[in-house]
């Protein structure tokens, strides 16, 4: 059975649910159902309301929403740097992690890229205990930058943690 997913980029009144998505997939126990959990090694909230309105408010910022029936099943941030953008905060609900919606917000996100955007690179991080994460993305043409961040060094609140976690920056040409 096929279903369809649109894609669409969010406005302010799709804050709460993006939140609630997001937090759902990373952080807490539902999202132990999905293999895209933090949550062993972070506790707390991974995004506010407040911190999402300013992402769809910025100019150089957009989110894209998977839509299955009207329903929001998974969202990505592109950001433009003016050299290259920036995808993060992927989420997809746990309930829908087969159906191959990160690989078509991925997707999005590179033809934005490409086409709108006329960049020819696309960067993420992603905290390098991660390890099946990197892997996943590596399958996509990702590769490391050999750049380490240490996590929270920015002051973003993205969770609390008793270990030492470090940000590795993956990169892809378009």
């Amino acid at each position: 059975m096929d279903i369809e997913i649109k894609i669409q980029i969010a406005g302010l009144n799709n804050a709460r649910k993006i939140t609630e998505l997001v937090n759902s997939v990373y952080r807490g126990e539902n999202s132990k159902k999905g293999w895209t959990t933090e949550a062993d090694f972070l506790s707390g909230i991974r995004i506010t309301e407040e911190k999402v309105k300013e992402i769809i408010e910025r100019k150089d910022d957009l989110i894209f929403l998977a839509l299955i029936g009207g329903k929001i099943t998974g969202c990505v941030h592109l950001e433009n740097t003016g050299s290259y953008s920036y995808l993060g905060m992927l989420s997809v609900d746990v309930n829908y992690q087969d159906k191959g919606i990160g690989k078509i917000l991925i997707n999005e996100c590179e033809r934005y890229t490409k086409e709108v955007l006329r960049l020819s690179e696309i960067r993420m991080k992603v905290i390098s205990r991660r390890t099946e994460l990197i892997e996943y993305y590596n399958r996509r043409g990702y590769r490391s930058t050999g750049e380490l961040e240490e996590f929270g060094s920015r002051g973003d609140t993205f969770g609390d943690t008793s270990e030492k976690l470090y940000f590795v920056t993956l990169t892809k040409s378009l």
